[in-house]
């Protein structure tokens, strides 16, 4: 059978988002409105915080004690995934242990899969380029781009069987892994060359 992401063997299922995983948007502005005192602090995952398929950060925003109790429903616990929602949309990331308690962003999705649905290969299936063209088509075209909640529920997921899930998944992380610690020493060859430069002029070797 062919799916939005091509054929795939006999038995495999498409299903909406929306059955696939609980989708909730990001919290309003006016939910994590800061306050200059006697703040809960809460760190809060923006579209910039995700990169290549992992939140690299959060922005820490001091909130009052009634707030954070009404941003529970928001809060990560690992194995969610984070989508943004308006702006820079086919952004994905999972969250790990490390990111526990975390707050869903205003500009974001929480996915959280069902027991059915294996997380990171969920994460692998958003970043398919059928899924990115989806996602594009099905976005408004106002300036900013955005996806409405009602509309990433309708999203086909291709739901293969749970040992498949669980190979793919293990595959896709250890070469996202590979990647991260190549892009590490290119970050780190490209710190030691902008600062030997400088110290080069200083001290010419004749």
């Amino acid at each position: 059978m062919s799916f939005l992401v091509g054929p795939a063997p006999a038995g495999w299922r498409e299903i909406p988002l929306a059955e696939a995983c609980d989708v909730v948007a990001g919290p309003s502005n006016s939910m994590i409105r800061p306050v200059d005192t006697d703040g809960v602090p809460v760190e809060v995952v923006a579209p910039k915080h995700l990169m290549y398929g992992r939140i690299a950060d959060s922005g820490t925003v001091l909130v009052t004690a009634e707030a954070s109790a009404r941003l529970d429903r928001y809060r990560l616990i690992p194995g969610d995934l984070i989508c943004v929602r308006t702006g820079d949309l086919g952004k994905q990331a999972l969250a790990g242990p490390e990111h526990e308690g975390w707050v869903t962003g205003t500009a974001c999705f929480r996915l959280r899969p069902e027991p059915s649905v294996e997380s990171r290969y969920l994460l692998h299936y958003m970043r398919h380029p059928a899924v990115r063209d989806w996602i594009a088509r099905n976005a408004s075209t106002a300036t900013v781009p955005t996806l409405t909640l009602s509309t990433l529920r309708t999203l086909p997921v291709l739901v293969p069987p749970p040992a498949v899930q669980e190979t793919i998944g293990d595959t896709m992380s250890a070469l996202d892994d590979k990647v991260a610690l190549h892009r590490e020493i290119v970050e780190v060859t490209e710190r030691l060359r902008d600062s030997l430069f400088p110290l080069l002029l200083k001290k010419p070797s004749h």
